[in-house]
């Protein structure tokens, strides 16, 4: 599915000007000097008109196919056959931040006759079904060309509250990638679990990185990559979406994440202020990590993102 803002025009410039304009062809003939023997006429071409006396076009009018965004504030024509658009002609185009800016969703867009994707709920946290969850609140979206994103989930993004800064620890190549978020003064390194041939990052965070916690599912996607050999995979060889769950499944382990964040809340409030504070059965306020003291802000991001075996040995 390309994205609906991609267009594409024919487009005439002069190779005799200086200056090199381009201009889209609308399909009236009647004026175009270019195309019959008036071209010898033309000022530009005047000069050059000994190097084709007897053309009966002018032989510096040049044409092409070009692409171009439609939601673009200023129109930057690309030649067809250029790869800067190959993410505007794929599923790819959901994770662009004009088009984000424009249809309001990261949702895939339905088939003829498919029902739209939806998005369940998990206590006030959503939980988008076409994406694949991990234990370590990270989800990947996979396209059908093969193309894939991975970002950190609405749970870990509500819980840690505005970004301060995100660095990259993997970048490129066949990795299990992974990025450290800084919230205040805790470092929290948050990785995806199964190895993904990254082939890029969203360089946005790093100057915006409250963009990540603001809209987790789409502008703050944090890694770009594709699936290799998706229809065999060698026997042993570990799969994308091993280990992640998705659709009613990731729901409900969702849910199972807001209590046992609930009991990790509380366990802290008890160690700060001796006792433990009235719960009313909901989550935890939002940035709870950023209200928290330094050691504890530490051990409960920690406790968040390990095993059970962890949490047994932390307690």
């Amino acid at each position: 599915m390309r994205c609906p803002f991609l267009r594409e025009a024919h487009v005439q410039s002069c190779q005799a000007s200086p200056f090199r304009k381009q201009i889209v062809r609308s399909g009236h003939a009647a004026d175009d000097r270019c195309g019959s023997a008036a071209w010898r006429d033309c000022f530009a071409a005047r000069e050059l008109t000994e190097e084709h006396p007897s053309a009966g076009s002018c032989p510096f009018h040049a044409e092409s196919l070009v692409q171009y965004c439609s939601s673009a504030p200023v129109t930057k024509f690309i030649p067809w056959s250029d790869q800067a658009f190959s993410r505007c002609g794929s599923e790819s185009h959901r994770y662009c931040d004009l088009y984000l800016a424009l249809a309001r969703t990261s949702a895939p867009t339905p088939e003829t006759g498919e029902p739209a994707p939806r998005s369940d709920d998990a206590d006030g946290i959503p939980v988008p079904t076409w994406l694949w969850f991990a234990p370590s609140h990270t989800w990947l979206a996979v396209a059908s060309d093969g193309v894939c994103h991975i970002g950190v989930d609405a749970f870990l993004a509500r819980t840690l509250g505005g970004i301060d800064r995100v660095q990259f620890v993997t970048t490129k190549g066949l990795e299990r990638p992974a990025a450290v978020l800084t919230v205040r003064d805790v470092d929290l390194t948050v990785s995806f679990p199964n190895p993904v041939l990254i082939t890029g990052v969203n360089g946005a965070l790093r100057a915006d990185p409250a963009r990540l916690a603001r809209d987790p599912y789409g502008l703050g996607w944090l890694f770009e990559g594709i699936v290799r050999d998706r229809a065999s995979l060698p026997s042993g060889h570990t799969k994308l979406t091993d280990g992640l769950l998705r659709g009613d499944a990731a729901t409900a382990w969702m849910r199972r994440e807001g209590l046992r964040l609930r009991g990790l809340a509380e366990a802290a409030s008890e160690r700060i202020w001796g006792a433990r504070l009235a719960a009313d059965g909901g989550l935890p306020a939002p940035g709870l990590i950023r209200t928290l003291p330094h050691e504890e802000a530490l051990r409960l991001s920690h406790l968040l993102l390990s095993t059970a075996t962890d949490e047994e040995r932390f307690s």
